[in-house]
């Protein structure tokens, strides 16, 4: 298994990261995204980006509400290198109005060598990051 673990500092309140994260069924802050059908709901539930066989479907697979973390696997169509992805995100509390969001997984490389997939995870979460703060700090 390989791990990756990227932060991003993010000038939003604590709170304000921790709501945009843990609300797994919105992916507003998600450029080009409109097409998201959710399954179910909690943990549990699925979100279904794209349709057809193209489509991704993720999984929530646990929330901690006082660890301010979310878990999460892509059960199809994974857009990178990897099988057996687990992921989470969690908001941290930096004060003064600014907060750090860290976005790791474990994976099994997949189709490539593991300096490949730890790149293009990595490559991944620093998009999704910056996405997350445009989002935030554009409010």
């Amino acid at each position: 298994m390989s791990e990756v673990m990227v932060q991003g500092e993010i000038e939003t309140p604590h709170s304000e990261l921790w709501s945009l994260i843990a609300d797994f069924g919105s992916v507003g802050w998600m450029p080009g995204v409109s097409d998201v059908k959710l399954i179910g709901e909690g943990v549990g539930m699925s979100r279904v980006i794209g349709e057809g066989d193209a489509a991704i479907v993720e999984v929530l697979e646990s929330v901690d509400q006082k660890a301010h973390r979310i878990g999460y696997t892509i059960t199809q169509n994974n857009p990178m290198p990897v099988s057996e992805y687990h992921a989470h995100c969690t908001a941290v509390d930096l004060g003064e109005g600014r907060s750090r969001l860290d976005w790791g997984c474990h994976f099994t490389p997949f189709g490539t060598d593991e300096d490949s997939a730890v790149a293009a995870v990595e490559g991944m979460y620093g998009l999704l990051i910056g996405w997350v703060r445009d989002a935030l700090e554009a409010d």
